[in-house]
């Protein structure tokens, strides 16, 4: 269990859509200050999970942040799905972006040796 959890399980027990809360409050149910970066930085509050274990929690159960005041030390959390899954989100293949790019010519066998002669029992080319 995150040491963040019991933000989004408080959440979930107050009920409705939305909940604004003071950084003192969330600390209050964390049971720890939140780190000096939560304070000074609108990123700490983004809807990000990697590597970000505060946000992973909070997304974890259908939550995200909508309005982040700093001065004011307040957030604003909203329910993103009607039904919280317990389920992380499914990683995202890294390279499906690159798909379509590369044009293999008709005729090429990427599997066929180079043409340069191996010597399988003293591991070098032959040409070498």
């Amino acid at each position: 269990m995150s040491k963040y959890e019991p933000l989004p399980q408080f959440l979930a027990s107050v009920g409705g859509r939305s909940h604004r809360m003071s950084f003192g409050e969330i600390e209050r149910i964390l049971g720890f200050k939140l780190p000096k970066s939560a304070y000074q930085h609108e990123a700490w509050w983004s809807n990000n999970a990697t590597g970000h274990s505060h946000a992973r929690a909070w997304l974890k159960f259908g939550w995200r942040t909508v309005a982040i005041d700093l001065k004011g030390r307040k957030v604003t959390f909203e329910l993103a799905r009607p039904e919280a899954s317990p389920e992380p989100p499914a990683k995202q293949d890294p390279w499906g972006c690159m798909a379509g790019t590369i044009t293999i010519m008709p005729g090429v066998d990427l599997m066929a040796p180079p043409g340069d002669k191996w010597d399988a029992e003293e591991g070098r080319l032959l040409n070498e």
